[in-house]
């Protein structure tokens, strides 16, 4: 992935952590850490990310928080580890370099020991 690819997002990011992003499926505002970001970049934990993967999820940040704005259900709710994770979805129109492909977006909503509710991560589904 290219750095600049990678410092756009990281300046995305930081601006979407400075707003308050409520959930209506969730109903309350999901906080947006360096947690989530660490997740997608693969900075930590037992998994590294590929280059392409990384570059991936990064493309999909905006229509995160769409998501957590506009989704009104819940997915799926998982417990692992005492740890509750939420996924929202939504298909959406993904600009490729040619096209525009209608893809599953799921992003995942981790709450702390606290109660609140933090942004982790988003996948898509290529169809």
């Amino acid at each position: 992935m290219s750095n600049s690819a990678k410092k756009k997002a990281k300046i995305y990011y930081n601006k979407w952590r400075k707003e308050t992003t409520y959930s209506p499926a969730l109903k309350k505002n999901i906080h947006i850490t360096l947690k989530g970001w660490k997740h997608l970049t693969g900075a930590t934990g037992h998994k590294k990310r590929t280059f392409n993967d990384i570059y991936r999820r990064l493309k999909l940040l905006p229509y995160a928080k769409l998501i957590i704005k506009k989704s009104s259900t819940i997915q799926n709710i998982k417990v692992k580890n005492n740890i509750k994770y939420f996924a929202l979805e939504a298909v959406i129109p993904i600009k490729t370099t040619t096209t525009k492909q209608l893809r599953k977006v799921r992003v995942i909503i981790q709450e702390d020991k606290k109660g609140n509710l933090i942004f982790l991560s988003i996948m898509d589904k290529k169809n």
